[in-house]
């Protein structure tokens, strides 16, 4: 079998036919794109059309060669029918041959015409149902694009609330920084009071003491002047520096209850 490119309406096409047929289907095929031109020309479709008006065309032509076809037949069908003579007309007998040549031909330019207009068809719809897979394919697609777009915006939604929350976050520690210097400050000036503090309870403890011996000073001072005041032997002068002993003591005791007090 041989392949022939055959052009109809500015349309290429692929057809089989018996090898050394080649030149017989391209006049086939130039006699169908004429036809389909006429009729593209009434129909007011200059070039090549979509899928579907182009095999609108096709059909068109295919009806157009079956009724030049049909015309053929009843010509002959007439001439079978039509009383013989008696002496055969050799100009009729030619005519008649010539006839039935043309018909035969016609009958053979009809089958390949309907093989080609049916492989033409088939591939029209070949090409109908591709394009309508690709349609769905990009539909699909837009969708899928269309959700991805979706889960972007709200990934980039999540991101921007991330960060404000981390901004948020790094603030917050910013201020619980300052409030921990704050604590350590107040803590480091209340370690310095404590230690001011118990250097005065100290201080006071010492003072204690030495009021204490200080006192029990005093009280033998004065149990001695009054041990000696009880038995008369104490004169006024030794009774009087005693006195003035026991006096100096309490005034030394309150001069550093003062400075304390003075301190503190």
């Amino acid at each position: 079998m041989a392949q022939v490119t055959v052009t109809v309406h500015e349309r290429p096409y692929q057809v089989l036919c018996e090898d050394g047929q080649e030149e017989h289907v391209r006049r086939l095929a130039a006699y169908v794109d004429q036809r389909v031109r006429e009729i593209a020309g009434k129909s007011g479709v200059p070039g090549p059309a979509g899928q579907v008006t182009e095999s609108r065309l096709l059909v068109m032509a295919a009806l157009m060669v079956a009724d030049e076809l049909g015309e053929t037949y009843d010509q002959l069908e007439e001439l079978r029918q039509a009383p013989p003579k008696t002496v055969p007309d050799p100009a009729t007998l030619k005519a008649a041959e010539e006839a039935r040549a043309v018909a035969s031909a016609a009958r053979a330019q009809l089958a390949e015409a309907e093989a080609t207009l049916r492989a033409t068809l088939q591939r029209t719809a070949e090409a109908e149902a591709a394009r309508n897979a690709a349609d769905v394919d990009a539909e699909r697609d837009r969708a899928a694009l269309a959700a991805a777009q979706q889960r972007a915006s709200e990934a980039e939604q999540r991101l921007t609330s991330l960060e404000e929350a981390n901004r948020a976050f790094e603030a917050r520690v910013r201020e619980l920084d300052a409030e921990v210097r704050n604590a350590q400050a107040a803590a480091t000036q209340a370690e310095a009071a404590l230690q001011a503090a118990g250097r005065r309870l100290a201080e006071s403890e010492a003072l204690v003491r030495e009021a204490e011996a200080e006192r029990a000073s005093m009280r033998a001072t004065l149990a001695s002047l009054s041990a000696q005041s009880a038995a008369g032997d104490a004169d006024d002068e030794a009774l009087a520096a005693g006195l003035d002993t026991l006096a100096q003591q309490i005034d030394e005791m309150a001069a550093r209850v003062e400075r304390s007090a003075a301190r503190q």
